[in-house]
């Protein structure tokens, strides 16, 4: 997803996590491991496109990293704010948790998460929102607004924060519906064409999660002549 996505929901984690007994230290802390995971970036001018593309949501979003961050950064952070109280594991669990979130929700769009590196490359697609999705990230972001405005502790701030999370993960969930929905309306067209797919893949369009593209490849007919067949690739909108 895009940054100020990733930043929102790890702001929110840290303050779920963490909010209570280091204050704001534990959004903000959040809010930057959410955007970790996408420094990769930072190798771009180095590296041609290909390479770009091949290493962008590659080993720093993988399982194996967050295994090895997680008690590295929760030690030093651990010790940074030592004098709050809070203990090691809670420092660790913020780490794990907004990092794990990050790679989670990257997977839900279309362009692939490499999360077993780097023992494979395979890409992890479930493909139901696109990288930017107002909806997703509004109840997040205000949700954390309002909750900042109440003091560390309070019902009020913890309230906010969680009603924040709910409702974009609802949101979440909305789209793994409508992407089961999606796919059985397009194989639905494909069939009442007599034709059949080897893959459908489903995407939404920009910036919502009503309009949707398909695409289809390896199409044959249903029944074709004898020694007759035909190999293509069509989409929809």
């Amino acid at each position: 997803m895009d940054s100020i996505t990733q930043i929102a929901l790890g702001a929110a984690v840290g303050e779920a996590t963490l909010g209570a007994k280091v204050g704001k230290k534990a959004p903000l802390w959040g809010a930057a491991l959410g955007t970790l995971p996408d420094l990769d970036v930072l190798a771009n001018p180095f590296v041609s496109e290909m390479q770009a593309l091949a290493i962008h949501r590659g080993f720093s979003h993988s399982l194996f990293f967050i295994a090895l961050a997680t008690p590295t950064i929760g030690y030093a952070l651990y010790r940074l704010h030592r004098r709050d109280g809070a203990p090691f594991a809670r420092w660790s669990l913020l780490v794990f948790l907004t990092l794990a979130t990050h790679v989670l929700l990257d997977c839900f769009t279309s362009y692939g998460t490499q999360v077993f590196q780097p023992f494979s490359n395979y890409p992890v697609i479930f493909g139901t929102i696109f990288v930017i999705d107002p909806l997703y990230t509004l109840p997040l972001v205000v949700g954390l607004i309002v909750a900042l405005t109440h003091p560390p502790g309070s019902r009020r701030r913890r309230l906010a924060n969680y009603a924040g999370l709910a409702l974009s993960s609802l949101y979440l969930l909305l789209t793994v519906a409508n992407k089961i929905h999606m796919d059985r309306i397009f194989d639905e067209a494909l069939r009442a064409q007599g034709l059949v797919a080897e893959r459908v893949f489903t995407t939404p369009m920009p910036l919502n999660n009503a309009l949707w593209m398909a695409i289809a490849e390896d199409i044959t007919e249903a029944n074709p002549s004898p020694h007759v067949a035909s190999t293509s690739t069509t989409s929809w909108r």
